[in-house]
């Protein structure tokens, strides 16, 4: 340990923020996680032993890894110990395991560097499509080739048994497995050089409440054991032996944030409804079926949206209608008697699965996505629908279309969908007739004709990110004009609440599922525009219901009509940070 007056102080790495929560300690670093393979050479009457010793380690993987689904089903629930029947198909794939043993006897080399080359071509695939899907998955295929490899060199396994001190773990990457084995009573936080949001391991730390940042660049190489550390899981910063200065402005804001997430959690069983007495839907939005306890967890009232993507983009080839069926499945009845809105596939764009072939676009913000490209390979979006209408029959389920920007497209897709009724009803296979379908509005056609789009379907969701991005002409990600792409643009506002007028006028509800929904100081806005119902990602669930509980509808409505009157986004901010800190006394940033 380097002695603490020759230390580097104040060193700030900035990573992606993938558990809530503020961790300072010192740190523990994991090396174990790095395996060495060599190449060797082995004479022909060595290659029985070699795959001999090949099978002995799948045997004992196998059973590291069941007992490691037990331990997950034990800390955290079943739906995480589902994540390791992917380990273990991974681990039998056939495939693999065939391919091992004939170039085991054909190149004539030792076992574990045939089969890390294997693993490592597959694993390449994956990371060379830069795609935080596919990164996600990367972890779980490190997670198995690193363990049956040290089993076949006859090493032990990651463990945390020296760690006494309660400690922030610091790797260059977390497996599940080894995410699973993480003691709470030993562990402050999480930090990790790889990794990505919706990685295995960063779901698991969301639901067992652990701190984590991950991407943190090359942080497992600037820290050594025994340093002390800041780690804030809500933004993602770390801040390496920090000054006094710094570390008592964390120490405070700890506190703060603990107290905070105290007084909030007191809110989970409450209502959603203002001081005069109205209530407002609050949902939480999904990205993928693990992390349903946290939606149960924080209290959401259903899934405003369930982003069906992942399990297009996790998998080789087009999932079956069985496998969908599944997954909504395991959804509806988990919040059941609660709704869940699925949201019809949302590829394109910068999201698109390896194995269907994209065109170029010179712009495909505007091309071939959403609803456009399911409209355009129907075969897939039936395939889907059906799964969606018999996973009805097992809960509260509406379909949600994606990027919807006309009339015709709603005709075509309801064409569809009342096709696939008639399949089901000709095969006796139940499902929900009176199904609800809505859509997405998120283009600003869909916005200005809500009044005609609204009179075909039962709900309007409105996609705030999207709408924002379409209606200012400015792509958020582009460094040259991100500085346009403002938090509440009159413009945008103007269209949520025509949107919401035209909705109400038709008999249809409204809500809102984009990060807008979450924004405290959209919020006042969006409950005095009337809004039915709020989606948010499910930490914030909290948060958003102590706001709609500390006003009145009356109040929220005259400030949204105050709001509206400014000219600039900057002004609308600069009013309503004002309404927060006289009216309630509260500080928004």
């Amino acid at each position: 340990m380097t002695p603490t007056s020759k230390k580097r102080k104040n060193i700030q790495i900035k990573g992606i923020a993938a558990s809530a929560g503020i961790a300072i300690g010192v740190v523990y670093k994991l090396s174990g996680d790095v395996i060495k393979v060599e190449e060797r050479d082995i004479p022909p009457e060595e290659v029985d032993r070699e795959i001999k010793k090949f099978d002995r380690a799948i045997d004992l993987t196998r059973q590291e890894l069941h007992e490691i689904q037990k331990q997950a089903r034990d800390k955290i629930d079943k739906d995480a110990s589902e994540i390791f029947d992917a380990h273990q198909m991974l681990l039998d794939d056939q495939v693999i395991i065939k391919e091992t043993k004939l170039q085991i006897a054909n190149q004539l080399k030792n076992a574990d560097f045939v089969y890390h080359q294997l693993m490592k071509k597959y694993q390449d695939s994956l990371e060379n499509a830069d795609d935080e899907f596919f990164m996600g998955r990367v972890a779980d295929i490190k997670d198995v080739k690193r363990r049956l490899i040290r089993n076949i060199q006859g090493k032990k396994p990651v463990s945390f048994k020296s760690l006494v001190k309660k400690s922030v773990i610091v790797a260059r990457d977390l497996t599940p497995s080894e995410t699973v084995m993480l003691d709470k009573n030993k562990v402050l936080a999480f930090a990790t050089d790889k990794g990505g949001k919706n990685s295995h391991a960063a779901i698991m730390a969301r639901s067992m409440e652990i701190p984590s940042v991950v991407g943190a660049q090359n942080i497992s190489e600037l820290v050594q054991t025994g340093d002390l550390v800041i780690l804030d899981g809500n933004n993602g910063d770390i801040i390496i032996n920090p000054s006094k200065r710094i570390l008592d402005k964390y120490v405070y804001l700890r506190t703060e944030y603990d107290e905070l997430t105290k007084s909030l959690s007191a809110f989970r069983n409450l209502p959603s409804r203002t001081l005069d007495g109205k209530d407002v839907e609050l949902s939480a939005n999904l990205d993928f079926a693990d992390e349903i306890k946290s939606v149960i967890n924080y209290g959401a009232q259903g899934v405003g949206l369930f982003r069906t993507e992942y399990i297009y983009l996790t998998r080789d080839q087009l999932p079956s209608e069985e496998e969908e069926f599944a997954e909504y499945c395991r959804i509806t009845e988990s919040i059941y008697p609660h709704p869940v809105i699925i949201r019809t596939l949302d590829i394109g764009g910068d999201k698109n699965p390896r194995y269907l072939s994209f065109p170029e676009e010179d712009n495909p913000a505007l091309g071939s996505r959403g609803i456009r490209f399911s409209l355009d390979h129907r075969k897939i979006l039936k395939s889907q629908l059906t799964a969606i209408l018999r996973a009805s029959a097992k809960g509260n389920v509406k379909i949600l279309l994606p990027m919807i920007s006309c009339h015709e497209e709603i005709s075509h897709a309801r064409a569809l969908i009342d096709q696939v009724k008639g399949d089901l009803r000709s095969k006796k296979i139940p499902y929900d007739p009176n199904i609800e379908i809505g859509i997405m509005i998120e283009t600003p056609s869909a916005a200005l004709m809500a009044d005609v789009l609204a009179e075909d379907v039962d709900f309007l969701s409105i996609g705030t990110n999207d709408l924002i991005q379409y209606t200012l002409a400015v792509d958020r990600g582009n460094i040259k004009v991100a500085h346009l792409y403002k938090r509440m643009p009159l413009a945008v506002l103007r269209l949520i609440r025509d949107v919401i007028i035209a909705g109400h006028r038709k008999g249809v509800w409204v809500g809102i599922c984009g990060e807008m929904a979450a924004d405290p100081l959209a919020i006042l806005v969006l409950l005095g525009l009337d809004i039915d119902e709020l989606s948010v990602s499910p930490p914030m669930l909290p948060e958003v219901k102590k706001i709609i509980r500390l006003v009145t509808f009356k109040d929220a409505e005259q400030i949204a009509e105050k709001a509206l009157q400014m000219k600039t986004s900057d002004q609308i901010e600069t009013y309503l940070k004002n309404v927060y800190r006289t009216r309630y006394r509260m500080k928004v940033i």
